[in-house]
């Protein structure tokens, strides 16, 4: 999720001032031509932000004694949430969620507003328990990368606490690129001389594996429902629809295996992970127009 509450506020607040003096809504679009789908569901959800997220979900098992020292101590890890889901996944291990995306054809009906498309990349920590109550499942993603030129998506993100590293992505319009060699990759590296640059960067492969799928698409589902904080004063509501016509054939969810080679907060350098499976997939979502205060999602159930 990209924290888009006070981006869309921002935004919100700019086409008024727009509108002040020209008659036409108010839009702000790139110039690339992507693969992606627009978004189905704009009408059906007026009074919510909309779009369709096309990109990339892995899975990366990391020692559990790592996950407690990437993740802030006071932030309780819920293992028995995600083994609950997974019996066989490996034993004093936690698992990472490594995601590149594309943002596509985002709209606020109500508003008669649209913002331009934009790619991102993050590490992030799901099965987290920030209110302390023993069950309600939380996803820390407190840095990001997004596109360098996306300075709506940028703003909106530092606004609620993240680290944005603006950054180059290839492919520039699309979450993966096909390789000569059948495998598919996406890039983005912080660009040189912003204030956020030191060598930040993220490289996603992957080949299909339709023969091995550690974790089914519910598992995924379910991580990527979770409501996602960068500090524990708002949460963004940010939920996937799984059913929607984003993801029919020819577009159908594929599983896939690959390496991510990544140096990106909250890592300490470079790391390289082989062999991590996941998905390549596109979605709906919907996300409020404003974020909400975490302990009000004590009972949230993924969608």
């Amino acid at each position: 999720m990209a924290f888009r509450s006070p981006l869309f506020q921002s935004f919100i607040a700019l086409c008024a001032l727009v509108s002040s003096t020209l008659s036409s809504p108010c839009a702000i679009r790139d110039t690339c031509t992507t693969q992606s789908s627009p978004n189905p569901i704009a009408q059906q959800y007026p009074n919510l932000v909309s779009g369709t997220l096309n990109g990339t979900t892995l899975i990366v098992p990391i020692p559990l004694e790592q996950a407690r020292v990437l993740i802030p101590k006071e932030y309780t890890i819920l293992e028995n949430a995600y083994r609950g889901l997974l019996p066989a996944f490996p034993a004093d291990m936690y698992p990472l969620m490594v995601t590149v995306a594309y943002d596509h054809d985002l709209q606020l009906p109500a508003y008669n507003t649209t913002v331009g498309d934009f790619s991102r990349s993050a590490l992030e920590f799901p099965f987290l328990d920030i209110l302390g109550n023993g069950y309600s499942n939380f996803r820390w993603a407190a840095t990001m990368m997004i596109t360098s030129t996306a300075q709506t998506a940028i703003s909106g993100s530092e606004g609620l606490g993240l680290t944005i590293y603006p950054s180059t992505f290839e492919p520039a319009c699309d979450p993966y690129a096909l390789q000569p060699d059948g495998s598919m990759l996406m890039q983005s590296t912080c660009n040189a001389g912003t204030p956020a640059s030191g060598g930040k960067f993220m490289t996603v492969q992957t080949i299909p594996s339709p023969a091995m799928v550690p974790y089914p698409l519910n598992f995924i589902r379910n991580v990527t429902n979770q409501p996602t904080f960068a500090n524990t004063s708002i949460c963004d509501n940010y939920i996937r629809l799984y059913n929607t016509t984003n993801g029919a054939a020819p577009h159908a969810p594929q599983p896939v295996v690959g390496t991510v080679v990544a140096n990106i907060d909250p890592l300490e350098g470079n790391m390289t992970w082989t062999s991590v499976f996941g998905w390549n997939y596109a979605t709906a979502f919907i996300e409020p127009p404003v974020g909400e205060k975490c302990a009000d999602l004590a009972n949230f159930i993924d969608s």
